[in-house]
């Protein structure tokens, strides 16, 4: 069984009441560029590997749950990157621990599991295929 590590923060989610707005602000202001849209949502942007996944917040049900969106809009839930190897031995590791998580879920260019800290801070363990 291989050790499981991160290798860095792949994205990190954020809720907006307007989706384009946002996506056009980050472009304008902080020169982050379009990467991918998923059937509407979400808008990736990015500066080099470093990435935001822009999330509509209208709608939002709730308080969401550790897996979901919150109401409201701001940060959400932070992604961090591993290899298909570690995305493996991620999956054994929280379940060694413990540690409940939704997934795999494949995302087409990526796999995730999501899963919270002890405070409830949504987590994403993510590997592009």
């Amino acid at each position: 069984m291989s050790n499981f590590a991160v290798e860095r923060i792949d994205h990190v989610e954020v809720f907006v009441k307007d989706l384009e707005a946002a996506a056009a602000w980050y472009e304008r202001v902080l020169g982050l560029k379009r990467l991918r849209l998923w059937e509407g949502e979400p808008i990736m942007i990015s500066a080099g590997d470093t990435k935001l996944a822009l999330f509509q917040s209208e709608g939002a049900q709730g308080g969401g749950d550790r897996f979901g969106p919150p109401s409201g809009s701001g940060w959400h839930r932070v992604a961090w990157r591993t290899s298909k190897d570690g995305f493996e031995a991620a999956q054994n590791h929280l379940r060694a621990r413990g540690v409940s998580f939704r997934g795999p879920i494949d995302h087409e260019v990526a796999f995730s599991i999501y899963f919270a800290d002890p405070e409830g801070n949504p987590l994403e363990i993510t590997y592009y295929v």
